[in-house]
């Protein structure tokens, strides 16, 4: 490995780089943080709320925070309280407008929705960030906006937005894209105003990708007594009515463990040599998580794994000489979060693993498939990769790394796993970047027996 340690030690709240030691076990118990997309969606919907609203166990950290400070710029008043509590509450009866250009980084969810929002905001709102640097999709979504008054400008560092006319044509779109465009839509039109008419039409002219996160949406706007109409075929092409003006009710709102999270400690339990025993708490089944699919899917694959409904609790046994796990065929349609943790699982199983339907994985923080595919080869697994396809073969023996994420928290966790797996040690830079989705990555990996070390690193 490339690269010199300085014997200088970082505080687990201040991370720079990371060492990964192989580690043959993990054993313990964690209370898995609130789900990245709930929080998000909680957050913006009930700044709405004509009261005040309650978050409990939200995700404050990361592409969340981006939200949280959009909401405050705004005039959204965001208080924390104890028990890991967030109060919400709008002292005017509309988001204020405001001059300044708001930075979104690299977080797609805020971005996407807070471009449907502008038109809600007298005067338009103005965006820059990494996002717009990685030019990754977002016209689609302006475009569709331009149905119901919408008009921008567009470069690769800034974005200004505004509605110019009180038009409410139906909007068409493009449901193979992103599904944080329908989210950011359906968000937009609980407020819209349309005249005399009463409701937003909104078009799904091809098959919705990603739909578990519409699922959420629904979910988090019908909690606030939010009403849309949803009509889809098998294909999940048709349209949503949404009335317009609706009154969203203030309420006490319950964040559930992101199972998206879940699925790095889940893996990485089943993957281990030695016997394991971990216990992830904060696992709520009813609630709607298209990346609950972790569960049935490792179990195809041979891995141990027990699930408690009403403890919501997920307890996974390891030890994969005595579970062994197998390549299987897998859709990733509808969990793109999953790939690139799957992809590790896919070069320690047996045989080969297919992932297929990738296009739209291509387009997220970075291009997962083609990093994924980069990062695995270069620790040894034989990788065919295709547009819409990879398939990854069975190694036997993960070399060590230097992993480079590209500052995609999901590369990251996923590489970090397969270090803990390698011959020897492996080095992530810029490790903090876990923090996006899941901020006690780290200290929950060391209280579970992982071998880790946490320097700064000088690059030779």
């Amino acid at each position: 490995m490339n690269a010199k340690i300085n014997l200088v030690e970082c505080p687990t709240n201040n991370l720079m780089d990371v060492v990964i030691n192989p580690t043959p076990k993990l054993n313990g118990e964690i209370y898995i943080p609130g789900s990245k997309s709930y929080s998000h969606r909680a957050f913006i919907i009930a700044s709405f709320a004509e009261g005040v609203s309650i978050v409990k166990n939200p995700l404050i950290s990361g592409d969340v925070s981006v939200t949280i400070d959009i909401l405050k710029s705004l005039g959204v008043n965001i208080l924390p309280l104890s028990d890991n509590k967030v109060v919400i509450k709008r002292d005017q009866s509309s988001y204020k407008s405001i001059e300044k250009v708001i930075d979104c980084k690299n977080s797609g969810t805020s971005i996407r929705i807070f471009s449907a929002l502008a038109l809600l905001v007298k005067g338009g709102l103005s965006f820059t960030g990494e996002f717009l640097k990685r030019k990754r999709p977002i016209a689609e979504l302006l475009n569709a906006l331009n149905y119901v008054g919408g008009e921008y400008e567009f470069s690769e560092n800034l974005l200004k937005i505004q509605r110019t006319s009180s038009k409410c044509d139906k909007i068409s779109i493009k449901g193979d894209i992103s599904s944080q465009f329908i989210t950011a839509l359906l968000i937009m039109a609980t407020k819209l105003s349309c005249g005399e008419q009463k409701y937003v039409e909104i078009e799904i002219t091809t098959p919705l990708v990603s739909y578990p996160y519409i699922q959420i949406t629904l979910d988090a706007l019908r909690s606030f007594g939010i009403t849309v109409f949803e009509r889809l075929d098998d294909k999940r092409i048709g349209t949503y009515s949404v009335p317009c003006n609706q009154q969203i009710r203030p309420r006490v709102y319950e964040v559930p463990g992101d199972f998206s999270s879940a699925a790095f400690v889940i893996a990485a339990t089943a993957l281990t040599t030695e016997e394991s025993l971990v216990v992830i708490r904060n696992m709520d089944y009813a609630r709607s998580q298209g990346d609950k699919r972790i569960i049935e899917l490792l179990r195809e694959m041979g891995a141990h794994i027990e699930v408690d409904i009403d403890k919501k609790q997920v307890i996974v046994i390891g030890n994969r000489n005595k579970y062994p796990l197998h390549g299987i065929k897998i859709d990733c349609l509808e969990t793109p979060d999953l790939f690139p943790i799957l992809s590790v699982v896919g070069a320690i199983a047996e045989g080969n693993t297919e992932l297929y339907n990738l296009s739209h994985i291509r387009k997220k923080e970075s291009d997962r498939v083609a990093v994924m595919a980069r990062e695995l080869t270069k620790m040894g697994v034989k990788i065919e990769e295709e547009s819409n396809k990879m398939i990854v073969y069975h190694c036997n023996t993960l070399k060590a790394s230097e992993i480079d994420h590209e500052d995609d928290h999901r590369i990251a966790m996923a590489c970090f796993v397969a270090a803990m797996h390698a011959d020897s040690p492996s080095l992530i830079k810029r490790a903090d970047i876990v923090g996006d989705s899941y901020p006690n990555f780290i200290e929950h990996f060391q209280n579970l027996g992982t071998n880790i070390n946490l320097y700064h690193v000088d690059e030779i």
